[in-house]
């Protein structure tokens, strides 16, 4: 290496602008452990050349080496200037960022190669293992086997599946059987060797009771919330099921509550919805606390009259404060009982109905706080979401929340509202919290461990730190 920078050296100094030499020195400094030294040699190529595929690789390479986060990122951002399109680039960047610590951004950039590598089973293969580097996810090319899963979900209830199932494709051939037609799901059953019923609904009671199709497989039930609620889960045989997973510990105990015969012997799991923290990517606030979000449909689950006492409490105090609803009315009550109660209590001008949104990830990008006021929530994604991007939690501590959430994040009193409106934890900290807890590629390690590696998975936090 000694010889080789002398040679190097002799050269640029007869070349000042030979990029060749320039490019070897640079490499030779980095190897001898003189970051400096190459930083300079690789930006002398750059002057002149501000293009350059190699010096900007290299340079980006010993930026992340000596921990320079920022000038790494702007580098990059050079570099994938006229690559946007190349997989290899992409490839090359999303490792590179996972160096200096920007997760989210490499995870974009690794699928968007993967999206361009489509038809190239090598490459995905090698950029499907750079993925579940970055996630923390086992690598796929290391799984002994890849089973067939098959999803069975009845029409209009598949909002929670679509995003799992691309992300465990790597480790297993699934697809989603999406139909109300009990012969489609047959279909999808036979081929498989995992089966995965959403919802412990009227579908899974008639595709449970298939017992000779089901037969020899491993037969998965997810439970949420409602099929407890509305005693759904009394009706259903759950003797062909192998194992049944809950959303939460306390629909686990509601359901354990119920004493079910055939639920005996099953293997009983908690895994937590996971937030893609990407599409709700954290947005840096100015210091504003003035913009409430409500955001969910409006019916008595979300109980939307103690949110409005609750917004009249805080807004009495502090005049500045707006509330922002987001979400269709499902009961002409509350369509009615809602502008009234606003225009008596003088709040009519603070408060905006925006009705249903399609973009609740560019809604909540302003937003301050996120304000819950649930009798009862699984687990309350579209908090979580809010929290993803920014939003301070105001989360009414309901049945089983404390499971999920840390008491800073909790009231039960208007009194204790006041105290997190004021006290609770800033932006950065809340979303933080959902990438630590609640991220989508936690909840894909977690059905990854009980389907490959036949794990009892329970999810359980220890928020003493918050």
């Amino acid at each position: 290496m000694e010889e080789s920078y002398s040679i190097f050296k002799d050269i640029v100094s007869r070349e000042p602008d030979n990029s060749r030499a320039l490019l070897g020195l640079g490499g030779v400094c980095h190897r001898l452990a003189d970051n400096k030294g190459a930083i300079s040699s690789f930006r002398r190529i750059l002057e002149s050349r501000s293009g350059h595929q190699e010096a900007l690789k290299n340079l980006a390479i010993v930026l992340a080496a000596e921990g320079n986060a920022e000038e790494c990122r702007k580098t990059i951002d050079r570099l994938l200037a006229a690559r946007r399109r190349d997989p290899e680039c992409l490839a090359f960047a999303a490792g590179l960022r996972k160096n200096i610590g920007d997760d989210a951004q490499a995870l974009d950039d690794i699928d968007q190669a993967l999206e361009l590598s489509r038809g190239n089973r090598l490459r995905l293969a090698e950029y499907n293992d750079l993925r579940a580097v970055i996630a923390g996810l086992p690598r796929p090319s290391k799984a002994k086997r890849k089973p067939a899963i098959a999803v069975c979900c009845a029409p209009g209830m598949d909002g929670f599946i679509h995003g799992l199932i691309r992300l465990l494709s790597p480790y297993a051939g699934i697809s989603a059987s999406v139909s109300a037609n009990g012969d489609d799901h047959a279909r999808a059953i036979r081929n498989s060797d995992v089966v995965w019923l959403e919802w412990g609904n009227q579908l899974t009671r008639f595709l449970l009771a298939q017992k000779e199709l089901l037969k020899g497989k491993k037969v998965i039930v997810r439970i949420h919330s409602y099929e407890i609620y509305d005693n759904l889960v009394d009706s259903i045989d759950f003797g062909a099921a192998t194992d049944i997973i809950f959303v939460s510990s306390f629909m686990k105990k509601l359901f354990l509550g119920k004493n079910l015969p055939s639920a005996v012997g099953r293997r009983l799991h908690v895994i937590h919805n996971g937030i893609d923290t990407r599409r709700f990517r954290f947005v840096p606030r100015t210091g504003s606390r003035t913009n409430f979000a409500f955001l969910a449909y409006i019916s008595y689950k979300k109980d939307p009259m103690v949110m409005m006492q609750a917004f009249a409490f805080l807004a009495r105090r502090y005049p500045g404060i707006r509330l922002h609803v987001a979400g269709m009315f499902q009961d002409r009550r509350y369509e009615i009982g809602m502008p009234s109660f606003l225009r008596k209590a003088g709040l009519a001008e603070r408060v905006t109905f925006y009705g249903h949104i399609d973009n609740a990830d560019q809604w909540l990008a302003d937003k301050d706080y996120i304000i819950s006021s649930s009798l009862n929530e699984s687990q309350g994604v579209g908090i979580l979401e809010a929290m993803s991007r920014g939003c301070r939690p105001l989360t009414y501590s309901f049945p089983g929340a404390d499971d999920i959430y840390p008491p800073s994040q909790l009231w039960t009193t208007f009194d204790d509202l006041e105290d997190r409106f004021l006290n609770g934890p800033g932006p950065k900290e809340a979303s933080d919290f959902v990438s630590r807890y609640y991220t989508r590629d936690r909840e894909v390690g977690s059905w990854l461990k009980m389907i490959l590696d036949q794990e009892q998975v329970v999810e359980e936090f220890d928020f003493s730190r918050h």
